[in-house]
């Protein structure tokens, strides 16, 4: 704390804080943007922004690249399939996995004492004993897939569908996969150990104990997640399609913003309303003074922006880049629409987070489907998974049933089926309360009419 402290004084000239600026730029494009930056000790701003973003919302862009990645985590966890767990999370695997390594050990000492490779076509070759009690391989196999079978052999089918399906990664698909490294990275320094320390203190994924491995781990898990995307993809219609595209694509707008949010501590909200909307128009004045300069203007509106804007994007000046309709607040993209190419809002723009000043920079025209497509398909997968997970259980016993998966095991075939039901029970019941709140929500309003 005394580091950032000291690092906010601004004792340095305008120079030194614009080539900071560059810096922190550069420093913040390999930075996973989880809450918590990764501080940079060479630069001001950088330094500055680890401070100040803490507990501070993106209220312009909904959906910024660390909740990306955070989302996609959640979404596995819960998934039918398991996938990446919040540090700590992978204790209890791991000791099941010590269970299992145990057994095995018991099987490779046996064969070492036998010096022969153990037969098990009648399931009667003996583990290990002890005075009344004799292993053999045939209880052995029935405790082990009784406990944790199921899961273990869905995990190898899945993961050798995902590698069929998906055989090649983006470089966007890399690009993530790094990014979730880098996130336990961060959590491996923020606990003061190497990263293979933090993969056996923190992680406990059985056989995973060097960044390579765990790289490994997670491109394989991540496949998964690509896989019923990429099933998702194929079932929509041509009507799903279009709809998702012309619901959510625009044109394409580069702004920079300053965003003046009221005093949340205050007891008199109306009034910190309004002081935080006379601080916008205080701001709006300065920018007048050189608003006939477009090169002044833009550094003027920098500067302001670094210092006085609560969105996340001031330490970038408040640049916001290719954003559209569907990124930001209505209220600021209806006021953003409006401007010119080098025009700002003559007045505070209101939204639901505070007070909006709007840079136009420049605009892309809306992309054409056709150009598209294959982003608007993935993009329209995710939501469907995303607002029902039924989708995700579903796609899977659909892809499984698509290799031929069958269970020979009379318990573990019940478990399979049960497990799904289930799984598909709670989603449904999910659903209906969704339908039963929009319904009632409907009913309200159609009676305030």
């Amino acid at each position: 704390m005394e580091e950032k402290k000291n690092t906010k004084k601004k004792s340095t000239g305008k120079s030194t804080t614009k080539n900071a600026a560059k810096k922190n730029n550069s420093a913040k494009k390999a930075t996973v943007k989880n809450g918590n930056r990764k501080p940079n000790n060479s630069t001001k701003k950088n330094t500055a922004a680890s401070k100040k973003t803490t507990n501070k919302k993106d209220v312009v862009v909904k959906e910024n690249k660390n909740a990306e990645i955070k989302e996609k985590i959640a979404a596995e966890k819960n998934s039918n399939n398991k996938g990446l767990l919040e540090p700590g999370a992978y204790k209890n695997a791991f000791y099941v996995a010590c269970i299992v390594i145990v057994a095995l050990v018991a099987i490779i000492i046996t064969v070492a004492l036998c010096k022969r490779v153990p037969e098990t076509k009648n399931g009667k070759d003996v583990v290990a004993s002890i005075d009344g009690l004799t292993v053999t391989a045939d209880k052995l196999y029935q405790n082990l897939s009784d406990t944790y079978g199921l899961e273990n052999v869905t995990n190898m089918i899945d993961e050798y569908i995902a590698s069929k399906e998906v055989t090649k990664l983006t470089k966007e698909n890399e690009k993530y996969i790094k990014q979730v490294v880098d996130y336990y990275k961060q959590y491996a320094k923020y606990y003061g150990q190497s990263f293979e320390d933090f993969l056996s203190s923190y992680v406990g994924i059985s056989g995973v104990t060097t960044e390579k491995e765990f790289k490994e781990y997670v491109t394989k898990d991540y496949k998964k997640t690509l896989a019923v995307q990429k099933y998702i993809g194929e079932q929509l219609t041509e009507k799903e399609i279009k709809k998702y595209y012309n619901d959510n694509y625009s044109e394409k707008l580069t702004v920079r913003v300053i965003l003046v949010e009221p005093d949340k501590d205050a007891k008199d909200t109306d009034k910190a309303k309004d002081e935080a909307k006379q601080t916008a128009k205080d701001l709006i004045k300065k920018l007048d003074k050189v608003k006939d300069d477009a090169k002044k203007l833009d550094e003027k509106f920098e500067d302001l922006a670094y210092d006085n804007s609560a969105d996340s994007s001031y330490s970038d000046g408040g640049l916001k880049k290719n954003i559209m309709k569907k990124d930001v607040d209505s209220a600021f993209w209806k006021a953003a629409s409006e401007l010119k190419d080098g025009e700002y809002t003559a007045k505070p723009v209101e939204s639901e987070y505070g007070y909006y000043i709007i840079l136009r920079k420049s605009a892309k025209k809306k992309e054409s489907l056709s150009k598209v497509k294959d982003e608007v398909i993935k993009k329209a997968a995710e939501a469907k998974l995303s607002e029902d997970s039924t989708l995700s259980a579903s796609a899977w016993d659909e892809l499984r049933s698509k290799y031929n998966f069958k269970i020979n095991s009379t318990k573990m075939k019940k478990a399979y089926k049960n497990k799904l039901k289930d799984a598909l029970k709670k989603d449904t019941e999910n659903s209906k309360e969704k339908t039963t709140d929009t319904t009632n929500t409907e009913a309200t309003t159609e009676k305030s009419e």
